[in-house]
């Protein structure tokens, strides 16, 4: 390999790691994965101790452990206090919520300093379970019979598409791969980002004469690529391993099957990314050595990055049809094979040929890419007009 090449790749790739987009990006983003991975105890947290809690009651039956069945866990006191006395002991901070409860009507009245929604519909449903009982007494009902009628029929389903997966095991992995969709969605989109910007900025600040005198255009334009890639990688990486072990440290591992993130699940992953991340670069990068300025470059991209959107947009709709046959054929179109072809994988049971077909396709589409691509960067980056479209139609006619 070219030693200027391996020397423009370790500058570019060093610039970006020890850059202060990317050290604060990163802290920024493992925070908010720790913190979503550990939303219910930051709920917890911030929703303080459980209230004091006193019932008021002339019911028939003991209210407590109905109450306690209901779902309340912190210790309720039985009271007799009046309207005027259950007023002034939460207004004098003694309980937190008093319960007055009555059979002639079924009724309930909550005191409380602040909206106390759950406590509300624990009580109410505490107290439904006490009317029920009577009214089925009264009545004469065998309990068992009110039981075995309530009793749902029992209904599973097989799916032959998925692998052997059963319907909590597709659910599980749905909300999995949506999460990791979304994480390459958003790498691909703002690390090919970043290619255009760090293009327009060196243009814009006459850097690129000095680079492109001591290197060819394709190895500026292949360094560029690689090393934001390699960045890339270092990153979704870190993501990766943070969530996964702050995710099964907290209830969301049982919800999301995170035992499931195996060597597999990984490989598919950044085996996809890789081929999306070099397409989509590619095209970004050519497209980019066009503009000068960074607030042109939104005009010039902006088809590419369509692009993007609509390959997850579409693949946020295939989770809950995998199957669908326009899911399978959108999914062997290189554009849409990154995300779709890896939620295919992911949620059902692909035939290997149908997998190695769609990353050849991908490789020919990214060969493809380059070999336009680096046209289009040979011409464009060393222009400086402020029509790129204009200089687009120059090099299409060979007049560069």
């Amino acid at each position: 390999m070219n030693r200027k090449f391996i020397t423009l790749y370790r500058f570019s790739l060093l610039q970006k790691l020890r850059s202060k987009s990317f050290l604060i990006s990163t802290v920024l983003l493992v925070v908010f994965l720790v913190g979503l991975t550990n939303i219910e105890r930051i709920i917890d947290w911030f929703s303080g101790d459980d209230p004091k809690i006193a019932v008021v009651s002339s019911l028939d039956a003991d209210i407590i452990p109905v109450l306690k069945e209901s779902g309340i866990k912190t210790d309720v006191d039985k009271k007799d206090f009046t309207l005027k006395e259950a007023r002034d002991v939460v207004k004098k901070g003694t309980y937190d919520a008093v319960a007055l409860m009555t059979d002639d009507p079924y009724a309930v009245t909550l005191i409380s300093e602040s909206p106390e929604q759950q406590l509300q519909m624990q009580l109410s449903a505490a107290l439904k379970q006490v009317r029920d009982q009577r009214i089925i007494a009264e009545a004469e009902i065998d309990p068992t019979l009110l039981a075995s009628i309530a009793e749902p029929v029992a209904m599973k389903q097989e799916l032959t598409s998925t692998g052997g997966k059963s319907e909590e095991e597709l659910f599980a992995a749905s909300s999995l791969v949506y999460i990791l969709l979304f994480l390459m969605y958003f790498t691909i989109a703002i690390y090919g980002g970043m290619i255009v910007s760090e293009i327009a900025n060196e243009k814009s600040s006459r850097v690129m004469e000095l680079l492109i005198s001591a290197v060819s255009p394709i190895q500026h334009m292949l360094a560029k690529i690689l090393s934001i890639a390699t960045v890339s990688m270092i990153q979704l990486s870190l993501l990766i391993l943070v969530g996964y072990y702050s995710g099964k440290q907290s209830s969301l591992f049982d919800r999301l099957a995170l035992d499931s993130l195996g060597i597999r699940t990984i490989s598919y992953l950044f085996l996809f990314f890789l081929l999306g991340y070099f397409l989509y670069a590619t095209l970004l990068a050519a497209l980019g050595s066009l503009v000068s300025r960074v607030e042109d470059a939104q005009q010039v991209t902006l088809p590419v990055i369509m692009l993007i959107v609509i390959a997850f947009t579409i693949s946020m709709f295939s989770l809950n049809a995998p199957t669908n046959q326009a899911v399978v054929v959108l999914s062997f179109i290189p554009f849409f094979t990154p995300m779709l072809m890896f939620l295919r994988v992911m949620l059902t049971d692909v035939p290997i040929w149908q997998v190695a077909l769609s990353i050849g396709l991908m490789g020919i589409s990214i060969a493809l890419a380059l070999f336009v691509g680096t046209k289009f960067y040979r011409g464009g980056v060393l222009f400086y007009g402020s029509n790129p479209l204009k200089q687009l139609r120059r090099i299409l006619s060979g007049r560069q």
